[in-house]
């Protein structure tokens, strides 16, 4: 018998969210409005995985691995704050963060979650 797999906010490129056997996974998330700062932009695309979290009936104490790319290494200790402020409470993901280039010049971060359930 398959596995069923449900796709969250699909469009003709990507779903926005993948969840199967009980697993899920996000796409790269990135800000609504790249104009802002670091700190704007993580808080926009934390809410985003909030609210795909929220579409599934999950929770952050869900998630098992949280990748991280900042468009300059420089924003670490920004994110950092926005990161920990958002975890406040939850059970902790493992997670990496690295320097990359991003989509476009505007976009500082973008963020991809894990999860399962409990």
């Amino acid at each position: 018998m398959g596995s069923m797999i449900r796709r969250i906010q699909q469009d003709a490129r990507m779903a926005q969210l993948v969840e199967y056997n009980g697993c899920f996974e996000t796409a790269g998330q990135v800000a609504a409005d790249p104009s802002c700062g670091i700190v704007e932009q993580t808080r926009q695309v934390l809410g985003s995985i909030d609210e795909l979290l929220s579409e599934i009936g999950r929770t952050k104490s869900d998630l098992t691995r949280v990748q991280v790319w900042l468009a300059d290494i420089q924003y670490f200790d920004e994110l950092n704050v926005e990161y920990e402020r958002w975890l406040e409470g939850f059970e902790k993901p493992v997670r990496a963060c690295v320097e990359s280039r991003l989509a476009g010049p505007d976009y500082l971060i973008e963020v991809q979650v894990f999860g399962q359930a409990r």
